[in-house]
């Protein structure tokens, strides 16, 4: 069946499709107009496309012959040629990713557009959404974004990138704010004259804020007094030779590489070193994991509150892909760090509060689906987690149990009993002593909705470990 992907309608030279085959996969398919589809035939040929696709910085790409069983759906929606696309196994946008995911994914980008221009191509768009994940290897999903570039052509996505890109990620540099919240409410980034307003006083001084942000904040300041809008108006017309768009470019790759962000070792985010259990416990909760990952052999993992990753290091193996998710920023982003360093390659860390999952956005709220909305998991693991949705968040247990069967997935679960000391920790300076949080409760609203294949027992009986498989 021929599905028009929800987030891509403002290109008019084409739209992807997901096609479901008989076999259970999905296929990533792109309608072509007749210009689009001769610029895709000619960028095809090109020897640095193929190297950039080779070495997986671009997602593989290929022209549908007519002979294709997709390719009288995609001819009967209109279209002229079609493409197909390698699929990625999880959708993620920027506004869940750690910042040392939004900086590789910058770098990735600025490293295409320069070698786009040194062959006389370019990236037409710079917006972080043409970006996606294979694990923790950024992949550029983009292709008909590559067109020719004519020489002496302004970077129209110069603004784009800095919106979506630089600016997120100064912000956090230098300031310490994190850009998540700022993307997740304006996916068209963000733009100069409010960035300008965190840089006030001496921070405009702070490295790449005056030439990225000040003047065109400046800039675009004045074009709106003069011609009534915000937009940078004027600039199609600017002249820009070769070597300075590269100079340019080179100065962004350079600033952002200098860019960090030093993560404090919170509590949460020392988990490895700083959890409650003794070793004897702790490794048989991480047995319990691994022996039932290693059955199932499942194609995504979710890891639901997954710290810094212990657990979704330990699913790799036995997973195609892991989305280890979890609301502490540091956690995150040294998971990040972690698996880009030693792996495994196949985790992708996101930064989400577990009460508050990535809603649907933008046109019709299906532009950027929603979190659970996007792909179902074959695995769920939410170790140690519903104490703290139930304390935390006032989740009740059902409302809980009702989500995750929702996900129709086989999930390990961990409960954490009323007197285990970090459930009590949780209930100081709290007035509701959550007495409908107990380990009865809990058996008895999951046994509506899900099997309970196997048990354990940890903590001398503080907390219990679950296998459960959808009723």
């Amino acid at each position: 069946m021929l599905s028009a992907d929800g987030g891509s309608f403002k290109d008019p030279a084409g739209r992807v499709y997901r096609i479901a085959t008989d076999a259970g996969a999905t296929r990533i398919v792109r309608g072509l107009n007749d210009a689009a589809a001769a610029t895709l035939e000619s960028l095809l040929s090109e020897p640095f496309f193929r190297r950039l696709t080779a070495d997986g910085d671009v997602a593989r790409t290929t022209l549908l012959p007519g002979a294709d069983p997709a390719f009288p759906g995609i001819v009967a929606a209109g279209w002229a040629a079609a493409a197909e696309h390698e699929a990625v196994d999880f959708l993620t946008w920027p506004y869940e990713w750690p910042f040392s995911m939004l900086k590789d994914a910058a770098l990735l980008q600025l490293r295409l557009l320069a070698t786009a221009v040194q062959h006389d191509w370019i990236l037409k768009d710079a917006t972080p959404f043409n970006i996606q994940w294979a694990g923790a290897r950024p992949v550029f999903i983009d292709v008909p974004s590559f067109v020719p570039w004519h020489g002496g052509e302004y970077w129209q996505g110069y603004r784009q990138f800095c919106a979506t890109f630089l600016t997120p990620l100064l912000l956090t540099a230098h300031l310490g704010i994190p850009f998540q919240p700022l993307l997740r409410s304006q996916l068209e980034g963000i733009p100069p004259e409010d960035a300008a307003r965190y840089f006030y006083g001496l921070r405009r001084f702070k490295r790449g804020v005056l030439s990225h942000v000040w003047f065109p904040s400046k800039a675009e300041a004045r074009l709106r007094k003069r011609d009534g809008n915000g937009a940078a108006g004027g600039r199609s017309q600017r002249r820009q030779s070769k070597t300075m768009l590269l100079a340019l470019l080179d100065s962004l790759r350079r600033l952002i590489a200098k860019l960090s962000y030093g993560p404090s070792l919170s509590n949460w985010s020392e988990y490895a070193e700083t959890h409650s259990y003794d070793t004897a416990d702790f490794e048989r909760k991480k047995d319990f994991v691994q022996r039932h990952t290693a059955k199932l052999q499942p194609a995504l993992t979710w890891d639901l509150g997954a710290n810094t990753g212990v657990f979704s290091r330990l699913a790799a193996p036995h997973s195609r892909t892991v989305v280890a998710v979890d609301g502490d920023y540091d956690a995150i982003e040294l998971l990040y760090r972690t698996v880009q360093a030693d792996g495994p390659q196949n985790i992708i860390p996101l930064v989400m509060d577990l009460a508050n999952l990535s809603p649907g956005q933008g046109w019709a709220g299906r532009e950027r689906p929603a979190f659970d909305r996007r792909r179902q998991p074959d695995l769920a693991l939410c170790l140690a987690l519903v104490h703290h949705l139930r304390v935390s968040a006032n989740i009740p247990l059902p409302l809980f149990t009702d989500w995750l069967r929702s996900l129709d997935a086989t999930v390990i679960l961990e409960f954490v009993g009323r007197d285990d000391e970090m459930f009590q920790k949780l209930l100081e300076n709290k007035r509701e002593d959550y007495a409908d949080y107990t380990a009865e409760n809990f058996v008895a609203a999951v046994g509506k909705r899900f099997a309970i294949r196997d048990r354990l027992d940890l903590k001398g009986g503080k907390r219990e470990l679950f296998l459960l498989n959808p009723l």
